[in-house]
């Protein structure tokens, strides 16, 4: 096992000292449907929490043209965004990217365009088959349609023989030539190991030892991660029969000791890897957060233990991450601050509403609830703008729609501001569909996040901090 911790920390020290000395990804290109506005970069600070963090941004110029670089330490999958839709692509370290971005540009306007369906398509101007992207692709191709076909067979209805026949057809043309060292053969590997782990499901400890036992954590190979987070879902609490839930009880909500913990858990042979034993942790105490058996205090406090106790900064920054996972806008938790701008372009902060209740309501034109909520809160907020304000975030990309609105809705005598390309407000506060609300009380803490729709007792959620007002309110009506 310290042979093991050595190799990771040794590796994570070489990287980071070669992270300096390596040049930048340099990704360029084409957007076929905009000559304005930003191609933002996404990455992936972990695959076991899978936070994500916008990077790097550059201009579209009126060319359509856009240039920018990151620094990345090994080859990842990281995602590329135009407004809402987004798209992905694996970049290897000091690479060059020539790419032409297009999309539908039904979707462009709507900030839930992930949901309905939108994506931005990324392609390469000149085809390489030597390239990674190129080669995933067309593994994936055949593979998805192995899934397709067959994946809900995998579990119940085939045979041996047959499995082995369909897998086989796979291997022939993409062969099983794991490398650790190279991420396209580690790809391949994991995939395949996952259809085995679907086939073999009633046999973990089988597909455990044919491929958790090396020295190798792929922490940033998507298919590794994809395999390893499925193998060990609800492993914790349910999968597992080595692990008591009377000493899983007892460990978190009485003894909540990170060591004692750690140990019980390595009982399972299974978890007898220490590295992998700390990642099935930090992902079960993710999963049993909600789990009203347990204290979500000491959830945290195990979690916070392991960012200080833990001997690898992979697992540190997976813990910290897992921890603002689960406390994001979450009641009691602090409300991300913004900083926006309203009709007049005049700067707008969450903490310019400091000591007051604050009720920020997204919305865009195309949204007709989100108006017709706006209509019904017109009336709540005559009894109660002493004590709440309301600040209405317009979601729709052109800033001059926020003019429009204002003028045509002059009753409407609270703070209007826009988005303005604040996509870190937007993420911060995950406003990816519509209409949707957020209660923050005095001290700038979360009451509600999303508050309910107005159809579901919106205003009753509000009136109920205001005792006063929501007695007046009965009277009057």
């Amino acid at each position: 096992m310290k042979t093991i911790g050595k190799i990771l920390c040794i590796s994570f020290m070489l990287l980071s000292m070669s992270a300096w000395a390596l040049k930048p990804v340099t990704i360029k290109g084409k957007v076929d449907f905009a000559n304005k506005g930003l191609v933002r970069v996404y990455v992936y600070e972990d695959l076991i929490t899978y936070k994500r963090t916008q990077i790097q941004q550059a201009d579209i110029k009126e060319d359509s043209t856009f240039s920018l670089q990151i620094q990345i330490e090994e080859t990842q999958l990281i995602e590329l965004a135009y407004n809402m839709v987004a798209g992905t692509l694996f970049v290897e370290p000091e690479k060059t990217y020539q790419l032409h971005l297009s999309a539908d540009t039904r979707f462009l306007p709507y900030i839930d365009a992930t949901i309905m369906g939108g994506n931005l398509l990324v392609k390469f101007d000149h085809v390489d088959t030597a390239e990674l992207n190129y080669k995933i692709a067309r593994f994936d191709r055949y593979y998805d349609y192995f899934c397709i076909n067959y994946g809900e067979f995998l579990y119940t209805n085939m045979t041996q023989e047959h499995y082995d026949s369909l897998v086989n057809m796979l291997k022939v043309r993409f062969p099983d030539n794991y490398n650790p060292l190279n991420y396209y053969s580690t790809y391949i590997h994991y995939r395949y190991a996952e259809l085995d782990r679907m086939f073999y499901s009633k046999n973990k400890l089988k597909i455990y030892n044919q491929y958790l036992t090396d020295n190798y954590i792929h922490y940033n190979n998507i298919a590794y991660m994809e395999f390893f987070n499925n193998f060990f879902d609800k492993y914790l609490y349910g999968t597992s029969k080595y692990i008591e839930k009377s000493m899983l009880y007892n460990s978190i909500n009485n003894k909540r000791n990170y060591y004692r913990l750690l140990d019980a858990l390595g009982k399972d042979p299974i978890l007898v890897n220490e590295v992998i034993r700390e990642m099935v942790l930090i992902k079960g105490l993710g999963e049993i957060y909600d789990n009203d058996e347990f204290s979500q205090e000491n959830i945290l406090f195990l979690l916070n233990q392991m960012t200080n106790a833990t001997k690898f900064v992979q697992h540190k920054q997976m813990a910290e991450n897992q921890i603002k996972q689960l406390t994001k806008l979450r009641p009691g938790s602090v409300a991300p601050n913004f900083e926006v701008k309203d009709v007049y372009r005049v700067k707008v902060t969450l903490d310019d509403y400091k000591g007051k209740y604050v009720f920020i309501h997204f919305f865009a034109t195309y949204n007709v609830e989100s108006i017709r909520e706006m209509l019904i809160l017109k009336d709540m907020y005559a009894h109660l703008k002493d004590s709440l304000e309301i600040v209405s975030v317009m979601l729709d990309f052109e800033y001059s729609k926020l003019y429009h609105f204002v003028n045509e809705y002059k009753d409407f005598d609270w703070t209007f501001v826009h988005c303005d390309g604040n996509f870190a407000m937007i993420d911060s506060y995950d406003a990816y569909s519509l209409p949707m609300g957020v209660l923050i009380d005095a001290k700038g803490k979360i009451i509600a996040c999303p508050t309910k729709s107005v159809s579901d007792g919106l205003l009753m959620q509000i009136y109920t901090l205001f005792p006063a007002m929501e007695e007046k309110n009965k009277l009057e009506k």
